[in-house]
């Protein structure tokens, strides 16, 4: 009887130690923009900012790489980084028949990360990443800030900031940036 429970035992802890888990293979998010941003240094298009401020037409300009640049880079995270990200969001996925796209979703497991969500819209066709949206939000002082980012492959992004304050209206400044808004083939 010894020898089967010991037998038992060393079976039950093989089978254990050799059940490991699936790596997950996420779409490196980070990546992915850091891409976008060394597309921007190759092409020779004008950026054209638009900014929004409540709804209302307040600014455009054209705008430098670098600038570009700059404004993307707040969402070049940490969270964002494969590592982290695999070991800090999860995964869910389905195919909208609508618009044609598979979107994959992330969401945040622990409450407290500033990236709470990123879609990722993949084109079935071109096997390549259209869209990607990411909101991030933390508190600055007496604030709250959300920020949302809609970056559309090799074109443009907006990026919306909402800023909340005790006993005050919700303040959004939206900025867009395109580079080239021509129709997709």
């Amino acid at each position: 009887m010894l020898f089967v429970t010991a037998i038992l035992s060393m079976a039950a802890f093989t089978s254990c130690k050799n059940s490991k888990k699936e790596p997950k293979d996420y779409i490196d998010i980070s990546s992915y923009l850091k891409g976008q941003l060394r597309y921007i240094d190759s092409v020779p298009f004008a950026f054209l900012k638009v900014v929004e401020k409540d709804s209302v037409y307040t600014d455009s300009q054209f705008i430098s790489k670098e600038q570009v640049k700059n404004i993307a880079g707040q969402f070049l995270v940490e969270e964002l980084e494969k590592k982290n990200f695999e070991q800090n969001f999860q995964e869910t996925s389905f195919a909208d028949a609508t618009i044609h796209t598979i979107t994959i979703t992330y969401e945040a497991t622990n409450k407290q990360s500033p990236v709470s969500r990123v879609d990722v819209y993949v084109n079935p066709e071109k096997e390549q990443i259209s869209q990607l949206y990411l909101i991030r939000s933390s508190e600055q002082g007496d604030s709250s800030v959300t920020q949302q980012m809609l970056w559309k492959h090799n074109k443009s992004f907006v990026l919306i900031t909402s800023v909340t304050k005790k006993d005050m209206p919700e303040r959004t400044i939206t900025e867009r940036v395109i580079w080239d808004d021509r129709e997709d083939n």
